[in-house]
């Protein structure tokens, strides 16, 4: 991540890096500097992780003053370079948040002949890096060993922006942070009531689009409530406005972040997520195993995961039309909501690896192990 200290994307490098740990492997995690790291970080070093913090501010105040008035002006990169030839590793793993991500270590790791894995989170059609990245990009991606994708919608992205066929691209599954047999309680019925979950941020999540659909006559007479879940991360003062703008304070609620996501499902019937792009969207996933239905958008892995109008509801795009036309579709059929979860859980559990951690460190280690042969039959 680059634009904040921990989210949903160092899930799992994190958790594999502590599995193989635990095998017996070592691991060294080249990870960005923040003022208040996250306690992630902090744990993995406990338990034996080799930690190096990139991008430090420098020691003099003057200069550091100096770095933050000229935002180009940016450490060395050479200090990556000496931390990979120091530790020579079996392979490396580069897990990037966001599509436009350098990879400047791919180069190195060429140089030196260390295999190396691609893990992409997010790909998105808002963003396109400039023309002259191009080489550098396809170079980066080509090079892997493997490129793993979220979703097959985001591969397409990312190839759009490379304009070339990735041969080396394999799908990932993210954790997931509920019970795989989970079973929530079905909630009352004295309205439907759905929930929202996911950063209150509009470029990504599309709450906004939220006050737009409800704002429509039909919406405000029926017994209908959106409950958002989770950290404000820019525009929840714009949502709450949004709401007072709209007269829509019996519509949208504010649920604040909730670790414990299957009481998210104790009280409400189905997640309605409007979101404008996504990697794969955990809540998804975990909406499903859940035994709820879910409404949102074609993005992300939501086409792959939802049979629409059976399992759920998928909006085309993610504009205010197309999302009140499958919102509309969802409430006709309201009350088949509960039998539906429960064949969206029955699915998910069927095309969805129970293990997602257990799988991505196999399939690293087997790159490893390779890599380990061809030097010695070499």
């Amino acid at each position: 991540m680059t634009g904040m200290a921990w989210g949903g994307s160092e899930e799992l490098w994190w958790r594999t890096a502590r599995l193989l740990q635990n095998q017996g492997h070592e691991v060294a995690v080249n990870y960005k500097f923040w003022e208040r790291q996250a306690p992630q970080i902090s744990e993995i070093k406990e338990e034996g992780a080799a930690l190096w913090l990139r991008e430090k501010p420098a020691k003099s105040l003057w200069y550091s003053h100096l770095l933050n008035m000229f935002r180009r002006i940016k450490p060395s990169n050479g200090s990556d370079v000496t931390w990979l030839e120091r530790e020579r590793p079996d392979t490396v793993l580069f897990s990037l948040g966001y599509h436009p991500d350098r990879i400047r270590l791919a180069t190195e790791c060429q140089r030196l002949k260390i295999p190396y894995t691609i893990n992409l989170q997010c790909a998105s059609s808002c963003v396109f890096f400039h023309e002259s990245l191009m080489e550098e990009f396809r170079n980066a991606y080509r090079g892997a060993e493997k490129v793993f994708f979220v979703s097959e919608e985001n591969r397409e992205k990312l190839e759009t922006n490379i304009a070339t066929t990735l041969t080396n691209a394999e799908i990932a599954a993210n954790p997931f942070n509920v019970r795989h047999d989970a079973n929530p309680a079905w909630p009352s019925e004295d309205k439907f009531r759905l929930a929202c979950v996911g950063r209150i941020h509009f470029m990504s999540k599309g709450q906004d689009l939220i006050a737009h659909v409800l704002k429509r006559p039909k919406w405000r007479e029926r017994p209908i409530e959106i409950t958002l879940y989770g950290k404000n991360q820019g525009n929840q003062k714009q949502m709450e406005e949004l709401i007072k703008l709209y007269h829509l304070e019996d519509k949208i609620k504010f649920g604040g972040f909730n670790k414990n996501v299957e009481q998210i499902w104790e009280d409400n019937h189905a997640l309605f997520l409007p979101s404008r792009y996504e990697g794969a969207a955990l809540v998804v996933i975990e909406t499903m195993l859940c035994n709820r239905i879910v409404v949102t958008t074609d993005t992300g892995r939501n086409r792959e995961l939802l049979d629409d109008n059976q399992t759920g509801f998928i909006a085309h795009a993610a504009n205010a039309d197309l999302l009140d036309e499958a919102l509309e579709r969802a409430w006709n059929q309201r009350e088949q909501w509960r039998e539906m979860g429960k064949i969206a859980g029955i699915n998910v559990r069927k095309n969805y690896t129970a293990n997602p951690i257990g799988d991505f460190a196999e399939q690293l280690t087997k790159i490893a192990n390779d890599a380990a042969d061809k030097r010695r039959s070499g």
